[in-house]
């Protein structure tokens, strides 16, 4: 099986990226003639290199270059001038389709599909999606599942934004497959809690991830003196950076100096980092599933989360952790309390959550499914 993979945000390497690097290996694995398309060089595509994969630049115009949500925002004038260079540059990847001639393409996110997605469905070639986001994109989920053969979600929370009347048609091409950690790179691995000034008595709740108004890291700051009062030893982790629409967002964080306050910045050595604290936070507005999520529970470490999105179907509430809802300040507080004062509950819950991983969401089995799925599809073609 020949099989076109494509990353719209080369820029970066964060969870969706990740994922992406782990579906090349298993491919390679599986014996599949595997291509790399991106958008642009950047840290993704320096790990891809890593691992033996070169990718191949195929560049937006400038339009389309822009990234995360700031296309969504244009006006009419630019979203004109958008969709005369989208036109081009979707004719731009039929000749490459065609000269490659691959049996199926495998588009990471929205603007892929909506780019390499329509170029590979006009010549009748099977396109995949792995939707991890359940935030509506508006008008623009009412094009994903006409052009998909099939859209694999990571939980069921994200087929909220498709059209009803689309979930019945289409339904068949949606598939649930989660995301997964590998728990091979979650074991035996040190200790890095010096490194954020953490003292041994010290009981770390972290957030990890892009700081945004999506993520929430402004729930728990606006509770620190609070936390600090009822559990002194705590010490709150903000492992990531803002993008730079969400700079205003970071600015304005309250207590972002506050002593119990430790702000790492981006980290690569995720499983260092989750290694190190003693409870994941996750207190997402919207989340597709969270892979920190997963992460954290591969680690051995409990959870407290929001009953948001794909949350809930991770996490199972008194067991792997603890589901609070969103601006209930007041269970955050006594969740965040409870964790510090038992400590065999927090190993209980976190030996629970590794187990719950190693079951349902095992990352080289759950990606071995999409790989199969995608057999699935080019057999059924002959």
């Amino acid at each position: 099986m020949k099989i076109v993979y494509l990353e719209s945000y080369p820029q970066v390497i964060f969870g969706q990226q990740k994922t992406l690097l782990s579906l090349l290996e298993i491919s390679r694995k599986a014996g599949h003639d595997v291509s790399l398309v991106t958008t642009s060089n950047g840290l993704f595509v320096e790990a891809a290199a890593n691992i033996g994969f070169d990718a191949s630049i195929l560049s937006y115009p400038s339009s389309l270059s822009v990234y995360g949500g700031e296309i969504y925002r244009y006006g009419w004038k630019r979203k004109l001038e958008m969709l005369s260079q989208l036109g081009s540059y979707i004719l731009t990847l039929r000749k490459w389709l065609k000269l490659l001639q691959p049996d199926i393409v495998f588009c990471n996110d929205m603007r892929g599909l909506l780019t390499m997605g329509v170029a590979a469905k006009s010549l009748g070639i099977p396109v995949v999606i792995w939707d991890k986001l359940d935030k509506p994109h508006g008008i623009l989920d009412w094009f994903q599942l006409p052009l998909v053969s099939r859209n694999i979600i990571i939980s069921d929370a994200v087929k909220v934004k498709y059209p009803v009347w689309q979930q019945r048609v289409y339904g068949k091409r949606i598939a649930k497959i989660y995301n997964g950690a590998s728990l091979s790179k979650f074991s035996n691995v040190q200790s890095i809690r010096e490194v954020f000034g953490l003292a041994p008595d010290h009981i770390a709740f972290a957030m990890v991830g892009s700081i945004n108004e999506r993520k929430a890291q402004d729930r728990v700051m606006r509770l620190i003196p609070s936390i600090a009062a009822r559990c002194p030893q705590a010490r709150i982790v903000l492992v990531g950076e803002p993008e730079d629409s969400s700079k205003d967002y970071f600015n304005n964080l309250p207590n972002i100096s506050h002593p119990i306050v430790i702000h790492t910045g981006f980290r690569n050595d995720m499983p260092e980092v989750m290694f190190s604290i003693d409870c994941l936070l996750i207190l997402s507005r919207q989340e597709g599933m969270g892979q920190v999520t997963v992460e954290a529970m591969a680690s051995g470490k409990p959870v407290i989360g929001t009953k948001a999105g794909g949350i809930p179907e991770v996490v199972i509430h008194g067991e792997t952790g603890l589901l609070i809802e969103g601006d209930d300040d007041e269970a955050l507080i006594d969740a965040i309390a409870w964790l510090c004062e038992n400590p065999v509950k927090r190993q209980k819950m976190g030996a629970a959550g590794r187990a719950r991983v190693q079951s349902c969401f095992d990352r080289p089995k759950q990606h071995a499914k999409v790989i199969e799925l995608m057999e699935q599809i080019i057999e059924n073609q002959k």
